[in-house]
């Protein structure tokens, strides 16, 4: 506790230190653009200043309360292969009771896709879907397996119970040795619809048909869905009633599910995708028996408490494990990796060799100032990430920049005339700005590019705090500042204005 304290007083200290800092600044600026305005004292010039990046591998980061969890195994010849699972822990919003006789007809287990519906239907007016967040050959199966988890997930942190515990994407898990579902998967835009066959209910005495219900989401969006083994949640659930009592001792008795990928053919190309788990759900169908008669039932469970995501990275035969192995630190190097889900980010130190205090005297008025990277030619682009990101890496705090405007800061990637993938151009004026003033300048720290998160961007001016999460898995090779092409070099543009 007394950590997240002094950790909490840093961040109050240093947001205050912010915006007085960013108020002074621009009111300096202010005051010197009248000056520019009125009396044509200063010429604009350039200066390239140079830079030292290399390569660090991103071992672990925070896994769980994610946007978007992934499953399933990727692999390309940039990064190596990323297996992903996911961890989910089991709950239900009121108090289950099976009632008199219970039989279970099924068990399912329903998980959204990310999906876009288009603009046209099917021939027969049915929605028509196309699956999001899929990278690799969809066309390829794998085995897909849950398990009954062997591990309890704390939602508290039991050394500062006041905080919720975080859980890390190199998390090792228990489970139980026989699975609940086993078997071949690949993605299918079609999943739509279950059939569920209601074995205690006939309705023609005749020919012993029995009834079955046809299951269809609301909105007719596609999900997965996996039949669980229905004699478990018979010898387990109906056989201790008094588990479903409260929530608390449900959790204790049965800790949640654990979803695994694993390759049919160890060198098949299949595929992981991104999805929200927490909006999946565990829905037991049930017979019951009310008054004289046999009756339909359903029990949903729910995975929006606690999930996480476990990431296991292999470089093997990759470019990057090279890289990543034995980065540059001296000299910097030459191909920088950057790749998202527990991937790789690049260390950054500005103004290599330059004399701070003699650039700081000359009083420059910084225009604008870019760090500019230049794709790999090489590069696979089938996972290009549309956006960089840049922090400071020392405190795992945002820059100026970012905060004061994140679409200032840009850190896009920018495509040639020809409409081909080119650069990532990030914009750090005020960041430059306060770090060459002469009088009370800001500390030089150390800086990180990573793929950037949808977390990554700040809610408020005083959200100074990067958090460390991490869930796409896309991934780009850009030069570094040791690049053989001098031109492509990762470089700090700065375009400023001083007397004449």
């Amino acid at each position: 506790m007394a950590k997240s304290i002094v950790k909490a007083i840093k961040l109050v200290a240093l947001a205050l230190l912010f915006v007085s800092g960013i108020v002074s600044c621009e009111g300096d600026l202010e005051d010197v653009g009248v000056g520019i305005v009125d009396n044509g004292l200063f010429e604009t010039q350039e200066f390239s200043s140079n830079v030292k990046a290399y390569n660090q591998n991103d071992l672990e980061v925070k896994a769980n309360r994610l946007g978007q969890y992934l499953l399933g195994i990727y692999k390309n010849n940039d990064f190596g292969s990323l297996d992903a699972s996911i961890v989910g822990q089991a709950a239900f919003l009121s108090t289950i009771n099976f009632g008199t006789d219970p039989a279970i007809d099924s068990v399912v287990l329903n998980i959204p896709y990310l999906a876009t519906r288009d603009a046209e239907d099917n021939e027969d007016g049915s929605p028509k879907w196309e699956l999001d967040s899929i990278f690799g050959d969809q066309s390829t199966e794998y085995t897909l397996s849950v398990y009954e988890l062997n591990t309890y997930l704390n939602t508290l942190d039991p050394e500062n119970p006041g905080e919720e515990l975080d859980y890390y994407s190199d998390e090792t898990y228990l489970f139980k040795p026989t699975a609940l579902y086993s078997g071949a998967f690949k993605p299918n835009k079609n999943d739509t619809i279950s059939i569920i066959q209601r074995k205690e209910i006939i309705i023609d005495e005749d020919t012993m048909e029995h009834d079955a219900d046809t299951i269809k989401e609301s909105n007719s969006a596609p999900s997965i869905k996996l039949p669980l083994n229905t004699q478990f949640f018979e010898d387990n659930f109906l056989t201790n009633p008094e588990v479903f009592e409260s929530q608390a001792a449900f959790i204790e008795f049965f800790n949640g599910l654990y979803l695994q990928a694993s390759k049919i053919n160890p060198t098949d190309d299949t595929s992981i995708m991104a999805l929200e788990f927490q909006r999946s759900k565990m829905i037991i169908y049930y017979t019951n028996t009310v008054g004289e008669e046999r009756t339909k039932q359903t029990a949903n469970f729910y995975f929006n408490n606690v999930n996480n995501n476990t990431y296991i990275r292999d470089y093997t035969d990759s470019k990057a494990k090279p890289f990543l192995d034995a980065p540059n630190t001296i000299d910097g190097d030459t191909r920088l990796f950057l790749n998202g889900a527990a991937g790789s980010v690049a260390l950054v130190d500005l103004f290599v060799d330059e004399d701070l205090d003699e650039i700081r005297s000359k009083n420059w008025l910084i225009n604008e100032a870019n760090l500019i990277l230049y794709l790999d030619e090489s590069a696979d682009l089938s996972i290009l990430p549309e956006r960089l990101f840049l922090y400071n890496y020392e405190d795992e705090t945002q820059i100026a920049d970012v905060v004061l405007g994140s679409e200032i800061f840009g850190g896009y990637l920018e495509r040639d005339e020809d409409g081909n993938p080119w650069r990532y151009k990030m914009k750090i004026t005020n960041y430059i700005s306060r770090i060459l003033k002469e009088d009370d300048p800001t500390e030089l720290k150390q800086l990180a590019i990573k793929v950037m998160n949808a977390s990554d961007i700040p809610n408020e001016i005083l959200d100074l705090e990067v958090q460390d999460y991490s869930w796409t898995p896309k991934g780009i090779i850009v030069h570094g500042s040791n690049s053989e092409n001098a031109e492509k070099r990762l470089k700090l543009e700065l375009v400023y204005s001083e007397k004449k």
